[in-house]
């Protein structure tokens, strides 16, 4: 009886083993970016905050004087590309994408019409002492001529900052007269600088005109577009009250924009800057406003190719 009981627990035990070898192992599914689910998860979040993208800033940042933080780039980046991607700038500044871009093993293209910006971008480029054999080029150029350097169906992400039209001009006699012993000046440190006067500079436009050039150069940033990319303008509204218009929906305009180029609206995070920025006063006593202290990330889309 004994053997009989022994016999029979090894038979049972000897199925369920052969039973649990031969379940089939579950698939792993492997995201197009790379991110675990817990990462994938952890980036799903439409506000933003210096705790999640924030960078040091150099000396170089302040001789261009309207950076975003590296930080910003890279958190794009790992979100919408996957290793070897190529990633594109038309508006490169110091070089803050391009530099997000090596980091992180994607190939990169960044246009700057300035040179002094440009060699900037280059020199920091060098001294990024990664071994990858990713593509990182710095273009001193017109970004309306991008089809001479990027090819169709090319491009992963663009992620951009456009110069605001002429609002920085307009900023600047602002702090110079108006907030030149507000906050705004005196604790916010924030540098605002015209570029240059290159008439090509985007950032010399007044509005309208700048819109109807982000429009064309939209149409070429979808050609260059892979089917299913992305395309990503980090931009903040204005107040032009001296001019009758108390707010301009810029992250609107630009999204606009994109749609009349074929782009899907496809989503918006807004970027929370008020840890970097003091309250001013602003409209007392007689209209009251609220400090602008946030920028959006308008998220473009590609339409994807159809399964057949």
């Amino acid at each position: 009886m004994i053997e009989f009981l022994y016999t029979k627990n090894i038979s049972t035990l000897l199925a369920s083993l052969k039973t649990k070898e031969e379940k089939p192992k579950r698939k792993v599914r492997t995201a197009f970016n790379g991110l675990s689910p817990k990462e994938w998860t952890i980036h799903s979040r439409s506000v933003w905050t210096a705790r999640d993208v924030s960078s040091m800033r150099h000396e170089y940042h302040k001789i261009h004087g309207a950076t975003f933080p590296m930080a910003l780039a890279e958190r794009a980046i790992e979100m919408y590309t996957g290793k070897n991607d190529l990633v594109f700038d038309p508006f490169l500044g110091v070089g803050s994408t391009i530099l997000a871009a090596k980091k992180l093993s994607r190939n990169g293209l960044g246009i700057e019409l300035y040179k002094q910006f440009s060699d900037i971008s280059k020199d920091l480029l060098k001294q990024q002492s990664l071994d990858n054999k990713n593509s990182h080029k710095v273009i001193n150029g017109n970004c309306r001529n991008l089809y001479k350097y990027l090819e169709p169906d090319s491009v992963q992400l663009t992620f951009t900052s456009p110069p605001y039209a002429n609002f920085i001009q307009r900023s600047i006699k602002d702090r110079q007269t108006v907030h030149k012993t507000s906050r705004l000046v005196t604790h916010n440190k924030s540098v605002v600088k015209q570029y240059g006067e290159d008439p090509d500079d985007f950032g010399n436009l007044d509005y309208p005109e700048f819109l109807e050039n982000v429009s064309d150069l939209m149409e070429k940033i979808f050609n260059v577009t892979k089917p299913g990319g992305y395309n990503i303008w980090v931009v903040k509204d204005h107040r032009d009250t001296k001019h009758g218009k108390p707010f301009i929906p810029v992250h609107s305009d630009i999204a606009i924009s994109g749609e009349k180029a074929g782009f899907l609206s496809h989503d918006l995070i807004v970027w929370d800057q008020n840890e970097q920025r003091s309250l001013v006063l602003l409209g007392f006593p007689t209209v009251f406003y609220t400090n602008i202290n946030h920028s959006y990330l308008v998220i473009l889309r590609k339409p994807p190719l159809k399964k057949k």
